[in-house]
């Protein structure tokens, strides 16, 4: 009777108290989810990436020019020469935190400086014919553009879909100097986590090509450096948020962004050595010619040069230059220590030449 009397005591307990066991049970189980929940892991950012990026402006169109047929390049010879085009040949024209900039050095001389002109396209046309003929080797350069707009879509590794694009401006003014804007911008969620890197670079137009006077580089609001040019002193103000320092300038130096246009004005094959600044450090790089490629792009397939600047600690960057387009670069790809690679490709040229005298 009494274990009776007992047993019944627990059942009425137990009904009493069961939906508190059923909420105690379900809280459990919630908690047990919500600490061992989906880890996910994002993309990092690297701060050295020069995945393309460009400034989203509204441009006028730049001015079209009908294309003609591109003659035949030849392959380089032994000694590394090639023949760039006929002066009067017409490239065709469509188918690619903030802390305030340091100052240029300001000890240049007034001789040193840029000498206003009276007409672009003489200045552009005396460059072109004076560098052509400092080597007996090579036919007269064309005229090089006064005015090019290119975009690219930049894909990381073997990524199918693009993950950013770069638009690059280069412009001659009237009084001989030039000016080139690149930004970089991810898209969708990448953006999320990478800032636009803006590179400018700026100078004059001298006998031997473009002669930097300027070059910054900007990715977020953390990470900026210039280089600032005194060739008059043979020197280059390197700086950065860290520090400043100063190296000797060696002839024919270039920035990131100037080297890549230099080669309308001297053909990529005559001088396979290139000191380059990127306002962090100065170095002296020696690339090679991998051969002449077909590539396939959004404009459809293009002639190229292949060349290849080997870095540091594994890192390269290789570089197509277009023969129909007065070797302007149509695709670019960076390889980090790490393997990884950031690929640019072009996805649209515009490319407007200066207007001649009529007397011309």
């Amino acid at each position: 009777m009494i274990e009776q009397t007992a047993t019944a005591r627990l059942k009425r307990h137990i009904s009493r108290h069961k939906i508190l066991l059923l909420a105690i049970v379900c809280s459990a189980v919630l908690h047990t989810l919500l600490l061992s929940g989906f880890s996910i892991t994002l993309p990092e950012s690297d701060e050295d990436h020069q995945f393309l990026d460009a400034r989203l402006v509204n441009l006028p169109p730049a001015k079209k020019i009908q294309p003609t047929p591109a003659p035949k390049v030849s392959k380089p010879k032994p000694e590394h020469k090639i023949a760039a085009k006929n002066n009067q040949e017409t490239k065709p024209a469509s188918a690619h935190d903030i802390n305030p900039i340091a100052e240029p050095i300001q000890n240049t001389p007034p001789d040193s400086a840029p000498q206003p002109v009276t007409e672009p396209a003489a200045a552009i046309a005396e460059a072109a014919d004076t560098a052509a003929s400092q080597d007996s080797g090579i036919e007269q350069l064309a005229t090089p553009y006064q005015h090019v707009e290119t975009e690219f879509e930049v894909r990381r590794g073997t990524d199918t879909s693009a993950i950013g694009s770069t638009r690059v401006s280069f412009n001659i003014e009237s009084n001989g100097t030039y000016a080139i804007n690149s930004t970089t911008e991810a898209k969708g969620l990448v953006s999320l986590f990478f800032n636009p890197l803006i590179q400018k670079s700026e100078g004059a137009v001298a006998a031997h090509g473009l002669k930097p006077n300027f070059y910054s580089y900007e990715y977020g609001k953390n990470k900026k450096q210039t280089a600032s040019f005194a060739w008059s002193d043979g020197l280059v103000l390197l700086h950065t948020n860290k520090a400043d320092k100063t190296e000797k300038l060696p002839a024919g130096t270039q920035d990131l962004l100037s080297f890549m246009y230099q080669f309308m004005f001297k053909p990529p094959l005559d001088n396979m050595e290139i000191s380059i600044a990127n306002g962090k450090t100065l170095r002296t790089y020696t690339y090679s010619f991998e051969g002449e490629e077909v590539i396939n792009t959004k404009l459809g397939k293009l002639r190229t040069l292949h060349i290849l600047k080997a870095g540091f600690d594994e890192e390269k960057t290789e570089i197509w230059l277009g023969i129909d387009y007065q070797y302007l670069p149509v695709k670019i790809r960076k390889t980090e220590k790490n393997a990884e690679t950031i690929e640019q490709t072009v996805t649209k040229i515009s490319t407007e030449l200066p207007q001649l005298p009529a007397n011309q």
